[in-house]
C-alpha cells in the first residue's frame, strides 16, 4: 500500500479513536455503534450515552480536524508565497489580531453576553488585520513590504494586548481567560461552532486549491513566474486572503494552536515532494490527523484536560529540530 493511501486511512482511524476517548465511560465499540445507528445500520445507544458521542465528542473531533487542516494548509501557502521553509502563518499578524480582539472582549466582559461573543470578536480582529494588510500591499506591491507589514501589525497587536492585560492587572480572571485562549482549546465546542467555522475554512481551502498552479510556478522564481504569465501582485493578495480566512477562522474558534502551520508542511513535503497540487491536500490531511490525535491525547491520560496548543508545541518543536538535524534547512 502506498504511503499516501495509508495516510488517508489515518483520518477516519483518528476520528474513531477520538470518539471512543474521554470522560463518560463510552468506549470505542459504543462510539462506533452510535455512528452506525445514526446511519441506520444498527440499534441506538441509550440516549445519554448516545448524546456523549453525538453531541459532545463528534463535533469537537470534527472541529479539531478542521482547525488542523486549516492551519497546516495556511502554513503551506505561507511558505510557498515567501519561498521560505521557516515562514509561518503567524508572520502575517492575522492570529495576533484575533488574539487582541479576544483580549479586548475579555477586558470589557463581553463574554457574559454569550459564548459566541469572543469567537466573533476574534474573527473581526483577524479580518481587520487582513483588510489593513491587503490595503498596505495595494499601496506597495513589494513582497518585503507584505512581510514587514504583517510583522509590524502582529507586533502592534501583541503590544496592545499586553497593555490591556496591564490595565486589567487587578482582575485575576482576565489573565486566566487570556492564558486559556492563548493555549488553545476545543472544550465546549458544539455543532454550532463547527457550522460557523466551516464556511470561511472551506472558502480558504477552495482558494488555496485554485492557487496551487501559480504557487508551483512561483517556486521557479519571481522573474520566471512573471515571464510565464503569473500576476504576482494578484497571487500575493489571494494567497494572503486564503491564509487570513484559514487562520482567522481557526484562531477565532479554538484559540492559538501553535506549531501546526510550521511543522506539518515539512512532513507533507517529505512524503510527496514540494508540488502544491499534492502538497496542499496532503498538508491539510496531516494537519487534521495531528490536531485530532493531540486533542485525543490531551483527554486520554489525565483527569485535567491539557491544552492542545501546549502539546503541539511539546511534540512539534523536538520533531522540527530533528528534521533540521537530519535533513538540513535547504532540504526542507
Amino acid at each position: 500500500m502506498r504511503l499516501r493511501h495509508l495516510t488517508a486511512l489515518l483520518l477516519p482511524a483518528a476520528l474513531l479513536l477520538a470518539l471512543g476517548t474521554g470522560p463518560g465511560e463510552v468506549g470505542l465499540g459504543e462510539a462506533l455503534r452510535s455512528l452506525l445507528a445514526h446511519l441506520g445500520l444498527g440499534d441506538p445507544l441509550p440516549p445519554l450515552r448516545d448524546a456523549i458521542v453525538w453531541q459532545l465528542r463528534l463535533p469537537r473531533a470534527l472541529l479539531a480536524a478542521l482547525v488542523g487542516a486549516a492551519l497546516a494548509c495556511a502554513g503551506a501557502l505561507t511558505q510557498g508565497l515567501f519561498r521560505n521553509p521557516l515562514a509561518d502563518p503567524g508572520v502575517l499578524g492575522v492570529s495576533a489580531g484575533a488574539m487582541l480582539a479576544a483580549v479586548i472582549g475579555f477586558l470589557l466582559g463581553a463574554e457574559s453576553s454569550g459564548l459566541w461573543v469572543t469567537p466573533l470578536l476574534a474573527a473581526a480582529g483577524a479580518g481587520l488585520v487582513l483588510v489593513i494588510l491587503l490595503a498596505l500591499h495595494r499601496a506597495n506591491h513589494s513582497l518585503a513590504t507584505l512581510l514587514l507589514s504583517g510583522f509590524a501589525l502582529g507586533t502592534l497587536c501583541a503590544a496592545i494586548a499586553t497593555l490591556c492585560l496591564a490595565l486589567g492587572a487587578q482582575r485575576w480572571d482576565l489573565g486566566l481567560r487570556v492564558m486559556q485562549w492563548s493555549l488553545g482549546s476545543f472544550e465546549g465546542r458544539t455543532w454550532i461552532h463547527l457550522a460557523w467555522a466551516l464556511p470561511p475554512c472551506a472558502a480558504g481551502l477552495a482558494l488555496a486549491a485554485w492557487l496551487r498552479r501559480d504557487l508551483d510556478t512561483l517556486h521557479l522564481g519571481h522573474d520566471v513566474a512573471a515571464s510565464l504569465g503569473v500576476d504576482l501582485v494578484r497571487l500575493r493578495r489571494r494567497t494572503v486572503l486564503a491564509v487570513g480566512l484559514l487562520v482567522g477562522a481557526a484562531t477565532a474558534i479554538s484559540g492559538v494552536i501553535a506549531f501546526v502551520g510550521l511543522l506539518v508542511p515539512h512532513l507533507a513535503r517529505m512524503q510527496g515532494g514540494p508540488g502544491h497540487r499534492h502538497l496542499l491536500p496532503r498538508a491539510a490531511l496531516l494537519g487534521a490527523v495531528l490536531v485530532l490525535l493531540v486533542d485525543t491525547l490531551a483527554r486520554a491520560f489525565t483527569n485535567v484536560v491539557l491544552p492542545p496548543g501546549v502539546l503541539t508545541s511539546l511534540l512539534g518543536a523536538p520533531l522540527f529540530l530533528w528534521l533540521l538535524r537530519r535533513r538540513g534547512l535547504r532540504e526542507l
